[in-house]
């Protein structure tokens, strides 16, 4: 699984699960304020990852991100841990 993979699935996980446009969607941009994304869809996020990588995450791990990049970086790490 290449960080490109995790970067294509997450904008279409964006996209269809929580309508935001990926267009304008960088490694700096802010989630929470760009797609006002909030603790819930965050939940959401990790629970999805989870399903398709087959991997444990917790909210600790996603604790501290704020940008896009933070969070392909934490589930590249994860997913490269259980294989």
């Amino acid at each position: 699984m290449t960080n490109e993979d995790i970067d294509t699935y997450v904008r279409t996980l964006l996209e269809q699960n929580f309508d935001c446009d990926t267009s304008i969607l960088n490694n700096e941009t802010n989630l929470f304020e760009t797609y006002d994304l909030d603790s819930i869809d965050a939940v959401d996020l990790i629970v999805e990852v989870q399903k398709k990588y087959e991997v444990s995450l917790s909210a600790e791990d996603f604790k501290g991100i704020r940008n896009y990049g933070e969070l392909i970086d934490v589930i590249t790490k994860a997913v490269a841990k259980a294989n």
